[in-house]
């Protein structure tokens, strides 16, 4: 009698398939499933008519390039680790200086609001720097006129729109530029703080600062000797 392998072959493919994705919550194949199922597919054929030389080469090649590519995945993730763990180590020197860093965070501890650096390409006809709460929610807005390209001191009195004092905390201080035709300008905003710890995330490594606030290691353009 003869066997239809290749039917037996989808079936046994289903079967693996259920099984897998009940243990790991995944259909991809592993080199063990695939040897599973060359394995099966050579014990049920039928003597009379076995598999086809140029099937089984087809076969034995998409296994082959199945561990090179897993044996490939394994190596980046392994790179990955190193290059993190390198930037981690690079961090730890930055311990105890004090860095300036692109970002927009303000700190507020009491009376005491962290100063940001605010550079503006060209001459501004406005100014407006829009400070935000942890959650998002605008809490003030400062407005300034005719100020000259350049960098600026920016410091928050820590009040919300009706004068009340906020809690402390970090806060976030958006600015934005506009000559007199109101078009908008570039502006950027940087930051200052010493270096009081150093973490890796998925955004690369994190250094903290005394205050709270956090930088990207990629985003320090200044640090102290």
């Amino acid at each position: 009698m003869s066997i239809d392998t290749t039917s037996y072959y989808e079936s046994l493919l289903a079967s693996s398939t259920t099984v897998s994705t009940a243990a790991t919550s995944s259909t991809s194949l592993t080199s063990d499933d695939f040897i599973t199922l060359l394995c099966a597919e050579l014990e049920h054929q039928d003597p009379t008519e076995p598999v086809d030389n140029t099937q089984m080469v087809d076969q034995m090649t998409q296994y082959s390039q199945l561990e090179q590519l897993t044996d490939m995945n394994d190596k980046m993730d392994a790179l990955t680790d190193s290059i993190a763990s390198l930037g981690a180590v690079s961090g730890l020197d930055y311990i105890g200086k004090q860095v300036e860093a692109e970002g927009y965070a303000v700190s507020k501890d009491g009376d005491d609001v962290s100063t940001l650096y605010l550079t503006l390409d060209e001459d501004a006809a406005e100014l407006a720097v829009n400070i935000y709460d942890s959650n998002g929610t605008i809490v003030d807005t400062q407005t300034f006129t005719d100020i000259g390209s350049g960098t600026v001191s920016f410091t928050w009195d820590g009040t919300d729109y009706d004068g009340d004092e906020v809690n402390g905390g970090v806060y976030y201080a958006v600015a934005k530029a506009y000559d007199a035709d109101g078009d908008k300008l570039g502006c950027t905003s940087t930051t200052t703080g010493t270096v009081t710890g150093v973490s890796t995330t998925d955004d690369g490594v994190v250094l903290t600062l005394e205050d709270g606030r956090t930088v990207n290691l990629a985003d320090v353009t200044y640090a102290t000797q």
